[in-house]
């Protein structure tokens, strides 16, 4: 396959170049090549005049399959939310609930221009299910914690499902132990240790709230970072979800440890958690990613909606304090360094993989662009997600807002023929 005459190629190698007129070459999957190619026998070309192509963005912190959630609480502190609603709603999830909302979620992130995303829930196999139909990228993991009886038959399916999907094409597998306060630290270490083990990713909500961090601070007198930190649970491997209320000596951590942020401020924000100090972050040195949360509490999963919302919350003291090419970062080679993903994806350079959006220049969204520097800041402060193309491993997968395996029209509809259930189950409560 070949990508030619490309008006701007935004590559985010470590130079974060943006090359103009310029040819892209994939094969089996790979990129094989960038520059100025003449097209092979029988070789399949696309035309990017007028185009610009850039690494599919990464979403570092999902719950894929509560898209079938969307919209059931609103207006709730998170607690409340997730008391009142959400664990109620939950309960009733059935393995068909759980394809189905993964499918659903992926789906959309596909046609806003996700190409992988890091999913924390139950099931693994049905969300495994959505994702080779979908032919996103994703890192699966079953969510766990041990407040009842089922602990340890949840941290059993957890590793079996690394040892099932490791060497998938699509799936790389993690651990993600949901949280201080639901989790054991008998829990949390050992599967810490099974996570090293295996060499996957430990991805784990870290002060979401300010509750949080008040609840564990009055039990063991240490923040959810220093109590990780001091049972030896802080690595580069670690993807801490949400971080909205870091002290300075938690950020200290972070930096000292190489652990990795996966930050959320829409969700953060609709539920009045809090706002990170990401700038302070980006200063100290941390591996700042960007992630949507579920789609019940954000309320969907389109990344560059929620660039620009990183970008204007963390202009409120000062303008200055974070700029666009640190947001898409965020978005783009950031995301892969924390899923230990970056020789990978992240980036558009040679042997990586050929995880790719297009988008069309003529877009009123991306127009006028300001040369390659206007061109980031529309990306960033103007355009709501909605590439001409999508490819994930080579493969196109999605085209002028239709992913090509999946047929939308009855998902749609099976999706919302499944309300009245999750509905009446939080009735109750």
């Amino acid at each position: 396959m070949l990508l030619q005459n490309i008006r701007f190629l935004i590559t985010q190698n470590s130079e974060r170049q943006i090359l103009e007129n310029t040819d892209v070459r994939v094969e089996e999957g790979l990129i094989e090549e960038i520059g100025e190619l003449e097209a092979r026998e029988n070789e399949k070309v696309y035309d990017c005049s007028d185009k610009a192509v850039m690494p599919g963005l990464i979403n570092t912190h999902t719950h894929a399959s509560m898209s079938l959630l969307r919209g059931i609480s609103d207006n709730k502190k998170l607690e409340d939310w997730l008391q009142e609603d959400i664990f109620p709603a939950e309960e009733a999830m059935e393995k068909d609930d759980i394809y189905t909302g993964a499918l659903l979620a992926s789906v959309e992130m596909l046609k806003t221009g996700t190409t992988c995303f890091n999913d924390m829930y139950e099931r693994p196999d049905q969300i495994v299910e959505a994702v080779e139909e979908s032919g996103i990228r994703a890192v699966i993991s079953r969510g766990l914690f041990d407040w009842d009886d089922k602990g340890k038959e949840r941290i059993m399916e957890a590793k079996e499902a690394v040892k099932k999907y490791k060497g998938h094409e699509l799936v790389t597998p993690g651990i993600a132990p949901h949280a201080v306060y639901t989790c054991s630290i008998e829990l949390l270490k050992e599967m810490k240790d099974f996570a090293e083990e295996q060499e996957v990713p430990y991805h784990i909500h870290v002060s979401e709230t300010e509750k949080e961090n008040r609840d564990l601070e009055a039990e063991k007198g240490l923040s959810p970072t220093q109590y990780l930190h001091e049972h030896g649970l802080f690595d580069e491997s670690v993807v801490a979800a949400h971080s909205a209320w870091l002290s300075d000596k938690d950020r200290e951590i972070f930096a000292e440890t190489g652990a990795n942020v996966a930050h959320n401020p829409a969700a953060n924000l609709k539920l009045g958690s809090g706002i990170a100090d990401v700038p302070e972050m980006v200063r100290d040195g941390i591996n700042v990613s960007l992630g949507t949360d579920g789609p019940a509490s954000n309320n969907n999963f389109n990344l560059f909606e929620e660039m620009k919302t990183a970008s204007l919350v963390h202009k409120l003291q000062d303008p200055r304090d974070i700029n666009e090419r640190q947001v898409l970062d965020m978005a783009t080679i950031n995301g892969a360094k924390a899923l230990g993903l970056e020789d990978e994806i992240g980036s558009i350079e040679e042997v990586k993989q050929a995880d790719l959006i297009v988008l069309d220049l003529n877009d009123s969204e991306l127009k006028p662009f300001y040369g390659a520097r206007g061109l980031i800041s529309n990306i960033v402060y103007s355009y709501t997600g909605h590439p001409e193309k999508v490819f994930v491993n080579g493969e196109l997968v999605a085209e002028n807002g239709e992913v090509k395996n999946v047929e939308q029209r009855g998902l749609l509809k099976k999706a919302q023929g499944k309300v009245e259930k999750f509905d009446k189950a939080r009735s109750k409560e």
